[in-house]
C-alpha cells in the first residue's frame, strides 16, 4: 500500500483548556495533509475547480500534546466511486497512534455549483494511492423531533470563510464543540471543567459529520440544535445539527461521543448534576456507549 506522509507542526494555539491538542485541530491537520497531497500530485486543479467535503469520521485514540514530537499523518485512498472518493488517515505523535479518520470528498464544479464525476485520469491517480478501508464503530443516531433539545446561536467568523467562498468544513466541528460546551455551561462552571488543576475533563472519543449543503458568511446567527442520545456510566452520545432558523435549511448533522475522565484521562462516572442537566434534552435515557 502506498501512503502519502505529511508532518504537521503542533502550534501553541492548538491546545485547549485541558492542555492537549483540541479535537477540532485534528480535522484541520487532516485538511492540511489532504491539500498538500493534492498540490503535490498531477491534479492540483482539483483545488482550483473545487472539492466538496461530504462527510468526516474521526476516532480519537490518545491525546496529542504541544512540546512533544510532531504529528505525522499517513494518508491513502480507501474507496473510489464515480463522483466520490474516500481519504483514510492514521495520525501519530511519536510511536503513539492518536487518531484514525476518513473524509468523503467529491469533485465539484464551482461554476455550476454541482458535484461532477471523476475523470479517467483522476481515477487512475487515486487508484495509485489505493489502500484498505477503515471501519469504525457505528455512532448512535435518532430522528429529529422539532422543538426538542438545546438551541444555540452560531455566529460565524470572517476567518472561517475558505478559498471557495463558503464556511470551511473544519469550522463545522467548531460549531458542534461550541454547542455542546454551551449546553452544559452552568454545570461546567460549578464543577470547574477546564480550570487549572481540575479533576474532571471531557474527552471526545469519536465524532462524525455529514455535510448537507454550503454555508456562507453572514451577520445573522445560524442555529445549532443539540440532543443527548444516550448517557452511560462514563460516556454520552450527542447529535447536533446546524441550520437556518428562518428557512429550515440544515447545513450539517454531527454525532459525538464524549467520555468523562479524571485528571489522568481515565474514565470516571458522570456526576448526578450532569445527568440531571441532560435529562430534559435526552432522547433515549440509559444505553451506555462503550463504558
Amino acid at each position: 500500500m502506498t501512503q502519502y506522509i505529511y508532518q504537521a507542526r503542533v502550534r501553541w494555539a492548538d491546545q485547549d483548556a485541558q492542555h492537549h491538542v483540541n479535537n477540532v485541530v485534528y480535522v484541520d491537520y487532516l485538511q492540511e495533509a489532504r491539500v498538500d497531497w493534492i498540490l503535490d500530485g498531477p491534479h492540483p486543479e482539483l483545488l482550483d475547480h473545487g472539492i466538496a467535503i461530504a462527510g468526516q469520521h474521526v476516532e480519537y485514540l490518545s491525546p496529542a500534546h504541544f512540546g512533544g514530537e510532531g504529528i505525522v499523518i499517513r494518508l491513502w485512498i480507501a474507496q473510489v466511486r464515480g463522483a466520490r472518493f474516500t481519504v483514510a488517515y492514521e495520525i501519530s505523535q511519536g510511536d503513539t497512534l492518536v487518531a484514525r479518520a476518513t473524509t468523503d470528498c467529491a469533485p465539484y464544479d464551482l461554476e455550476t455549483g454541482t458535484v461532477r464525476r471523476l475523470t479517467e485520469a483522476e481515477r487512475g491517480w487515486l487508484d495509485d494511492w489505493s489502500g484498505p478501508e477503515l471501519h469504525f464503530r457505528e455512532l448512535p443516531s435518532a430522528e429529529w423531533v422539532e422543538g426538542f433539545g438545546f438551541a444555540y446561536p452560531v455566529r460565524v467568523r470572517w476567518s472561517e470563510v475558505d478559498a471557495f467562498g463558503h464556511i470551511n468544513n473544519v469550522a463545522f466541528l467548531t460549531f458542534l464543540q461550541e454547542a455542546r460546551v454551551a449546553a452544559l455551561d452552568e454545570v461546567r462552571t460549578s464543577e470547574g471543567w477546564g480550570r487549572p488543576g481540575a479533576d474532571v475533563s471531557w474527552l471526545v472519543a469519536a465524532q462524525e459529520i455529514e455535510y448537507r449543503t454550503e454555508m456562507h458568511y453572514r451577520i445573522e446567527p445560524y442555529r445549532a440544535e443539540l440532543v443527548v442520545l444516550r448517557v452511560g456510566t462514563s460516556s454520552m452520545s450527542l447529535q447536533i445539527r446546524i441550520g437556518d432558523p428562518g428557512s429550515g435549511i440544515v447545513y450539517g448533522v454531527g454525532r459525538v461521543v464524549l467520555v468523562c475522565a479524571d485528571a489522568e484521562g481515565r474514565p470516571r462516572p458522570i456526576s448526578a448534576q450532569v445527568r440531571e442537566a441532560l435529562r430534559p434534552i435526552t432522547v433515549h435515557p440509559g444505553g451506555p456507549y462503550g463504558h
